[in-house]
């Protein structure tokens, strides 16, 4: 009998290590939701794990074997490696500030949002098979916590790529007015990581954020005795919902349309357009995706997450936002700064 063909080894690999992805992603998830970095880093980053489940009221069993592969990963360091409940377990150097709870830099919201994610792609096939949005299951932080995770996990993201956005928008004209004290608005600006990059990068500028109350919640708490609280103003709404306030000259609205089918998009576009004065300009950072849907191919994944999580969400071509904004009033759109990433940032104007 002739021998059974054998699939060269790097697909075999790469399929081995996909299929297993989502192990360390959960344990992150745990990681984030169970918030024992910041416990540790509370004891003088030095902790057992009887120590931590008595503090936490966790399974001592179920602990150890978690820190064990926090340690194996190198995000923790363990002190000895018998397999004992009295080994002491710290947070590696390189992760003490993003592994904290506490700390500006933190990455823990992302983790629990991400956790919140894994809950939802599980649930691919059956989505695929019906057509809708996977069926939600919290944490266990409870629903209010899992929003206000949302929230700063875009801030976790934002703080990296905000600055870098704004001199990329600057060095491309997007930031370039006939006056120097425009009125911008964040358009669904969570906790106003933007909204912060704008005030630095336009001294002479104010600006509003608009977004749900529990975002506008954490904004507050953001700029609350900042020399920015006198430049800037707060909006509540439902931006599926609700009108915006009007007066801006400046409207960004980051990594929201592809929350949206096209006729959301164009109903969203034109509020915006209301919202501005006549020659304001809107800037709509998101994934462009190629005409072929499949590059990038970070744009086609998060098609997916759109997939799962929304009834309608999509990414889209620069053909198709440009047709929505057209179709809402805007004129002169542009591709102002092109990128592979969710940076790409399509622009237009009010005539």
């Amino acid at each position: 009998m002739p021998e059974p063909h054998v699939p060269p080894f790097h697909a075999f690999d790469r399929l081995r290590t996909a299929g297993a992805g989502f192990q360390e992603s959960c344990i992150l998830a745990a990681l984030g939701e169970l918030d024992i970095a910041t416990q540790i880093l509370g004891r003088s980053n030095n902790a057992s794990a009887k120590e931590l489940a008595k503090g936490l009221q966790l399974d001592l069993r179920a602990l150890t074997i978690l820190l064990d592969a926090l340690a194996a990963l190198g995000y923790f360091e363990k002190s000895n490696n018998a397999p004992s409940n009295d080994a002491r377990y710290s947070v590696a150097e390189n992760y003490i500030e993003l592994l904290d709870s506490r700390h500006p830099a933190t990455f823990i919201p992302m983790f629990r949002h991400q956790g919140n994610c894994v809950r939802s792609w599980v649930q691919l096939a059956r989505i695929v098979t019906d057509g809708q949005p996977a069926e939600r299951y919290g944490s266990i932080l409870g629903a209010e916590t899992d929003n206000v995770s949302f929230i700063l996990a875009m801030n976790s993201i934002g703080r990296i790529f905000a600055g870098p956005m704004v001199e990329e928008l600057t060095k491309h004209g997007v930031l370039h007015f006939p006056k120097t004290n425009i009125r911008f608005i964040d358009i669904g600006g969570a906790s106003g990581t933007y909204t912060l990059a704008f005030l630095e990068a336009l001294p002479q500028s104010t600006g509003a954020i608009f977004d749900l109350p529990v975002a506008i919640r954490e904004a507050r708490r953001r700029f609350a005795g900042t020399p920015f609280e006198g430049r800037i103003a707060f909006a509540e709404g439902d931006f599926y919902q609700d009108e915006f306030p009007a007066g801006f000259d400046f409207a960004w609205v980051s990594a929201i349309v592809h929350q949206f089918g096209r006729a959301e998009s164009r109903d969203f576009y034109a509020k915006a357009y209301r919202a501005l004065n006549p020659g304001g300009r809107i800037a709509v950072r998101d994934f462009v995706i190629e005409e072929n849907r499949t590059s990038p191919a970070q744009g086609a994944m998060f098609a997916v997450n759109m997939l799962v999580q929304t009834k309608t969400g999509m990414v889209y071509t620069f053909d198709e936002i440009r047709e929505d904004l057209s179709a809402s009033g805007f004129g002169d759109v542009r591709m102002a700064v092109p990128a592979d990433t969710m940076s790409a940032v399509v622009v237009a104007e009010k005539g």
